[in-house]
């Protein structure tokens, strides 16, 4: 086998490790963001209309903090 054949495969190899981990990546994002919906969801549920409209007025960072904080 040549250097540059060997370069190229090895270019190739990080290359597909790259995508592999970008989509591995990926996956994780989608699951995340699922799991946060179903958080939401159910601590909406949980709550009366009037802690629905008040929570929902919140900054997006204190209900973020509120659903960790429910879901610890």
């Amino acid at each position: 086998m040549s250097q540059e054949w060997i370069d190229q495969l090895n270019e190739e190899f990080e290359q597909l490790s790259i995508n592999d981990s970008i989509r591995m990546e990926n996956a994780r994002i989608k699951w995340a963001r699922e799991e946060g919906q179903k958080e939401l969801i159910q601590t909406l549920q949980r709550m009366s209309t009037e802690e629905r409209n008040e929570f929902l007025k919140k900054p997006l960072e204190e209900i973020q903090d509120t659903l960790k904080t429910k879901s610890q």
